[in-house]
């Protein structure tokens, strides 16, 4: 197993939980893109798109993607990454893509009184189900998918393990 590995799905999904735990079992590196962006601009991103727009950040993200590579390395996303053709390009060319697979309602229940995502604020339950429409084919699009609804993270990394050894 050498290799690079980038986690998507949409907000609540678990990328950066399962990311971390993955890492630590396997033995990579874990870097999330998020957290590479805030680190860079010095600001939240929540920050960032009030005062840059949402545009700006997601070349940011395509920024990171170009500059995280490297061997051993598990890259979590943000849950817009997917939305640019170049991104999916990036991460489609430097490793394999695992999307954590999560329906609308169990994703809503998990992010209830979240304040910290841009995009969940003053939106209702319809635009926030629309913006994770909007995105399923994308994410669709991974390498691995591994559905996370009522499982603990132990158990999805455990499969996430036994489908990087064979």
């Amino acid at each position: 197993m050498s290799h690079q590995y980038y986690i998507t799905g949409f907000m609540g999904s678990g990328k950066t939980t399962i990311g971390q735990a993955l890492a630590d079992k396997i033995g990579y590196h874990v870097i999330d893109t998020d957290k590479w962006v805030e680190n860079k601009e010095q600001m939240s991103i929540s920050e960032i798109f009030e005062k840059k727009g949402e545009d700006y950040f997601r070349d940011l993200e395509t920024q990171a993607l170009l500059e995280l590579q490297g061997d051993h390395m598990i890259i979590t996303t943000g849950g817009g990454i997917i939305k640019k053709d170049r991104n999916r390009e990036i991460m489609a060319s430097q490793g394999e893509i695992i999307y954590l697979q999560a329906d609308f309602d169990e994703l809503l229940r998990r992010l209830e009184g979240d304040e910290t995502r841009p995009l969940l604020q003053q939106q209702d339950k319809e635009r926030i189900q629309a913006l994770y429409e909007s995105r399923l084919e994308l994410y669709e699009q991974a390498d691995i998918i591994v559905n996370t609804v009522g499982r603990s993270v132990l158990g999805i990394v455990a499969e996430l393990e036994s489908i990087l050894k064979s």
